[in-house]
């Protein structure tokens, strides 16, 4: 009986949670609301990189096809063991620059600074390996403009992207903003001109489709009700003097959602009448897994970077943060997200030995794969809004992959979240760099560029 009322609770939050990703995206006006610009931010992105030689080229030709005049590129070489300096140096020419750093915040030794001499607002800072959080503290110290951008090494911003950014910030109550990103390599065509497809491995399809809901229903769902769980760190952007206000990034697994939840915390503490933003319109490319073993790496890593933030902030939820982010927090990503995977995949064994309660499972099954299939059909609806159009063949290949997705690549992510989980409490630092190709099948993208 106890399992029954725990497990129809959990399904009652479970749809309660999926409605509100479905319907707060979906009845939300769509038409872009036009911001008075009455001011042109400087910006300053900031890329860590570690052994990126493959990658690197993506942000460079990204950047310097910017339609934003007022940004510097500033890359963080954290130590790499390959030739990323290297590579650097022939595309840039690099000479040593005497730029003063800020000291605020802590981070392992800058060995040199350098400055490009083909493309004067781009720069690169050497130093001793510290880690992601620790490289993007150096950037942060490096730094001199307004708005900084975090950008991953093989990811690449389209060319308005800046510019949706400052529109954002054109309102003063915004402390950050997440921007949208997508997987590269379901892209292609010209890079300013980037078509949708389909037509790629199943473990990109998944993501691909994941990636689509996360940014397009529940950051926007998120943003709507003022609980942003987390900023990615592929392409976020923050006041340069907030990030100084709360020390800047901590050096743990998942730096990305650590800052969201100082963030959250910098904001009730202080009783500021500010908010961490999503603009679905700001839109950056980043390369994901192309293998289950990559994918298995990254999702593990994410898992242990949320574990370590339930743990690390566990004094705060409805003290320190406010109500509605606990509870987008607590009860979505920690009793849906984590504790629910445990007997969603053990699930099918046990009903093995005990049969007593295979028709509620069935109806609650039944149940979330009818929500599954909703939420699908409403991601590509909402995309298509924002300009994710599919061809009608692509149109066909998503709802006969839909099926597979729900069936077999969910239940694969379940157990990657279970095993994060576990091994969170004997391996919690640990991270497998994931191997990356660098290609992408665009126009107007070349090595060496």
């Amino acid at each position: 009986m106890l399992f029954t009322y725990i497990s129809l609770g959990i399904f009652l939050a479970f749809v309660i949670f999926q409605s509100i990703y479905i319907f707060i995206p979906l009845f939300k006006n769509e038409r872009k609301k036009v911001s008075n610009i009455n001011k042109h931010y400087t910006f300053s992105v900031i890329v860590p990189a570690f052994n990126e030689e493959k990658v690197i080229q993506h942000c460079l030709i990204g950047f310097s096809q910017l339609n934003y005049k007022k940004a510097e590129l500033i890359i963080v070489n954290d130590g790499s063991t390959d030739n990323t300096m290297g590579f650097l140096n022939t595309i840039l020419d690099l000479r040593v620059c005497d730029r003063e750093i800020d000291k605020r915040l802590n981070y392992q030794f800058v060995k040199n600074s350098y400055q490009s001499r083909k493309f004067e607002n781009i720069y690169v800072i050497d130093k001793i390996n510290g880690g992601k959080a620790d490289a993007l503290n150096a950037g942060i110290g490096f730094s001199q403009n307004e708005i900084l951008i975090t950008l991953d090494a093989d990811s690449f911003l389209e060319q308005n992207a800046l510019n949706e950014m400052n529109a954002k910030f054109q309102e003063k109550d915004v402390i950050a903003c997440g921007g949208n990103v997508l997987i590269a390599q379901a892209f292609t065509g010209h890079i300013h001109n980037l078509k949708p497809t389909f037509k790629v491995k199943g473990v990109i399809k998944f993501q691909f489709l994941q990636y689509l809901t996360a940014f397009y229903l529940h950051k926007r769902a998120q943003a709507t009700i003022g609980a942003i769980t987390v900023i990615a760190g592929a392409f976020g952007a923050f006041r340069r003097e907030t990030l100084f206000s709360i020390k800047g990034f901590r050096r743990t697994i998942g730096e990305d959602m650590d800052i969201t939840l100082k963030l959250h915390k910098f904001i009730k503490e202080n009783k500021l009448k500010q908010k961490v933003a999503f603009v679905p319109t700001a839109i950056c490319y980043t390369e994901c897994p192309s293998t289950l073993k990559d994918m298995f790496k990254q999702r593990v890593r994410w898992q242990k970077a949320f574990i370590d933030c339930l743990v690390h902030y566990r004094k705060c939820y409805f003290h320190k943060f406010s109500i509605r982010f606990s509870l987008f927090f607590l009860v979505d990503q920690f009793i849906i997200g984590t504790l629910n995977a445990f007997p969603f995949v053990v699930s099918p064994f046990l009903l093995l030995y005990n049969q007593s309660n295979v028709i509620l499972l069935f109806l609650l099954g039944l149940g979330a794969v009818f929500l599954f299939m909703y939420q699908s059909l409403t991601t590509l609806y909402v995309s298509y809004l924002h300009g994710i159009k599919f061809s009608k063949v692509d149109n066909m290949r998503v709802l006969f992959f839909l099926p597979l997705e729900i069936f077999v690549y969910r239940m694969i992510n379940l157990s990657f979240v279970v095993y994060g989980t576990v091994s969170y409490f004997y391996k919690s630092q640990s991270w497998d760099k994931l191997e990356r190709s660098g290609n992408v099948a665009w126009k107007g993208v070349k090595r060496g560029a």
